[in-house]
């Protein structure tokens, strides 16, 4: 047993007060009268033992009454194994994620709870201590052992972080710089927020754990979850429709601004109506600027809970192009030269007798234009280029090598031509729902004018194929079908390019297919890059360049660089540290716009309460610190994790009191 208060023993001369009672109050002496006092000295010999027996009693009776008021003053208890004195090393982890931002009733922030009350642990060790402070950041400072006093100027320099740390690994860092062949303890002070915490892996800490579960009523937050685009391509001058998802982690609904800035210019304000624990998806139109390619902005609202997830920034090249490839035999036809001379296209011709295949494989789409064989090194390459999730787009002739392309068609799982027919027929079916036809119509007609055709292959058709038939003719043979292979896709029209076998090159149906097969697969421009632990992004044919990220004259970084392939991976580590838009400059001078957000797991507001993490079987693992509107009380010390024992002492001092008053009123002393 041990004492807090041991200045309270020096009132033990307070035990004197019964002893001087005694001694005043039962000599008191009253003169009385008799006529004979012969039967008085009888009575006294007889009693006079007993009397001085219960005089003894009471005055006991009293002394242990003062004694035992004096020790519940000293607020005695009983120590535990493995308090604070005990221990060698002492580990404290404050949570400074995002969600540590919020206040309580007196505004005050959970992650200045948490910084104070560490102080208050640190306060009670004395020197031969080490402190080790964790906290997201797991930089080289929270890495090392320091004294009590170090670890003050430790804490004061932690800050709200953009890092992202679940408790496993918390738990795992502790583990890897923790001896376990000396004692230590693990504080952790959190408001347990359920997207980063996994309860069970406190059960693999083998040393005592003491948890500061720091709580607010702040639960209500509106946040930016995304934004993109539903085509990959962006264009100078160009209508645009940004698609922005919008989530009210709120108990009701919500009613709030939106603006759109681009290239420092608000284009449009917006009101947001969201229903209560619900997201909606809101169309922001604009107009792409037509005097610059580089895009960046931002969609701000207006939300006074968490700030980090109230922007999210984006930028984009209205530079881009759709790269075709098209193989023909002589002479490429008129037709696809017409349609890919437009500026939107990065078109690339090649006779079949000279090839480039690095090139080819890069395109978005391949036109193989009515070859009349596929050679061999050519058919490897389209079927590697199909695998990879390339698009291709094959017109057929008369002249062509059935047992070439059939070959080919046979090694894809497709179906086999025939023979060419030559039968004037009328397409008379369309697939409105096929890929090829997105945002072409604006509604599904019966009486809709269909491309003729006068000669065609017939087909076999093969039951495995992954077909998608697209246009049919009256007889239902395919005139335009589409085949799935691996992540690539096939289309093929069972007919050429020549008008007199055909209107289809003439038609208002031959541009959307040919334009909207080039899109498909397309990989979409990231509008955006989630800042982690390591950033790493990707770039295409920035081969042997070196980086710079910049941002006006604030920020200046150079990032680690590798070229894997036609691939440039560029790793900025943890080096950017607020969400914004930055330009990446190359040492070529080319610049583009690179913008980074945070990530929206903290948004949502969950959170664990002291029942929840208790009924994960975690009791006999963790103890919970016992505080007081999150803070520490000031009575509290460490040797407090102990059996308090002054209730019991108080409770003695009651009994022997009513002791007392019965003794008393018994034997009249």
């Amino acid at each position: 047993m041990d004492f807090l208060n041991y200045s309270v023993f020096n009132y033990l001369f307070l035990l004197a007060i019964p002893v001087i009672i005694h001694l005043f109050n039962f000599r008191k002496y009253k003169r009385i009268y008799f006529s004979s006092t012969y039967f008085l000295k009888e009575v006294n010999k007889k009693n006079k033992a007993k009397y001085q027996i219960r005089r003894w009693i009471v005055l006991l009776n009293r002394i242990l009454l003062t004694a035992l008021i004096i020790i519940a003053f000293t607020l005695p208890y009983i120590k535990k194994q493995n308090h604070i004195n005990e221990v060698d090393k002492i580990c404290i982890y404050i949570d400074n994620s995002f969600s540590m931002q919020r206040t309580d009733e007196l505004n005050n922030s959970l992650i200045n709870y948490a910084k104070l009350n560490a102080k208050k642990i640190i306060g009670q060790l004395n020197n031969s201590h080490q402190v080790l402070i964790l906290t997201n950041d797991f930089e080289k400072k929270h890495q090392k052992w320091y004294s009590p006093k170090e670890s003050y100027d430790l804490i004061n320099q932690i800050s709200i972080s953009n890092k992202e740390e679940n408790l496993k690994t918390i738990l795992n860092r502790y583990n890897r710089i923790t001896d376990s062949n000396q004692l230590s303890r693990l504080y952790i002070f959190s408001d347990f927020q359920k997207s980063s915490v996994a309860l069970n892996h406190l059960k693999n800490i083998k040393s005592d754990i003491k948890i500061g579960l720091l709580q607010s009523n702040q639960t209500d937050n509106i946040s930016i979850d995304t934004c993109y685009f539903r085509e990959p391509i962006r264009l100078k001058n160009q209508i645009e429709n940004l698609q922005v998802v919008v989530t009210n982690h709120n108990t009701q609904d919500q009613i709030i601004t939106a603006k759109l800035i681009i290239n420092n210019q608000q284009k449009s304000l917006y009101k947001l109506d969201i229903p209560a624990n619900s997201s909606i998806i809101e169309s922001f139109t604009f107009v792409n600027p037509i005097n610059t390619n580089l895009i960046n902005g931002y969609i701000q609202i207006e939300d006074n809970n968490l700030q980090f997830d109230n922007k999210l920034y984006f930028s984009y090249n209205t530079n881009q192009s759709l790269k075709i490839s098209a193989i023909y035999d002589d002479e490429l036809q008129s037709a696809l030269f017409n349609l890919f001379s437009d500026s939107l296209f990065e078109f690339s011709k090649y006779d079949k007798h000279y090839l480039d295949y690095n090139k080819l494989t890069n395109s978005d789409l391949i036109v193989i234009s009515e070859l009349s064989k596929i050679p061999n090194t050519l058919e490897k390459k389209l079927i590697s280029f199909l695998n990879q999730g390339g698009n291709i787009f094959m017109f057929l002739n008369k002249n062509i090598n059935k047992p070439s392309f059939n070959n080919f068609f046979n090694s894809i799982n497709t179906d086999t031509l025939l023979k060419w027919n030559n039968v004037n027929r009328n397409v008379e079916y369309i697939n409105y729902d096929n890929e090829l036809f997105r945002n072409v119509f604006k509604e599904k007609k019966d009486n809709i004018n269909l491309p003729k055709v006068y000669q065609y292959f017939t087909t076999n058709k093969n039951k495995y194929a992954q077909r998608r038939e697209i246009l049919n003719l009256e007889n239902n043979d395919l005139f335009l079908a589409q085949y799935k292979h691996n992540k690539g896709n096939l289309f093929v029209c069972y007919s050429d390019l020549n008008t007199q076998n055909n209107n289809f090159p003439e038609h208002a149906l031959f541009i959307p297919c040919l334009y909207n097969s080039a899109l498909i697969n397309t990989k979409k421009e990231k509008l955006y890059y989630e800042l982690k632990n390591e950033t790493i992004i990707e770039k295409n044919n920035t081969k042997n360049n070196a980086f710079r990220l910049v941002k006006d004259e604030s920020f200046d970084f150079i990032p680690s660089v590798v070229d894997y392939g036609q691939k440039t991976i560029i790793n900025f580590k943890d080096g950017i540290k607020e969400a914004d838009n930055y330009n990446l400059i190359t040492s070529q001078i080319d610049s583009f716009l690179v913008s980074f957000n945070y990530s929206r797991l903290e948004s949502k507001m969950n959170f664990y309460n002291q029942k929840e993490i208790m009924n994960n079987n975690l009791s006999k693992y963790v103890d919970f610190i016992d505080l007081e509107k999150n803070n520490i009380p000031k009575k509290y010390q460490e040797n407090e994790n102990h059996k308090k024992l002054e209730d019991f002492f108080i409770l003695g001092a009651i009994i022997l009191l009513i002791i007392e008053l019965i003794l008393l009123s018994i034997w009249k002393i």
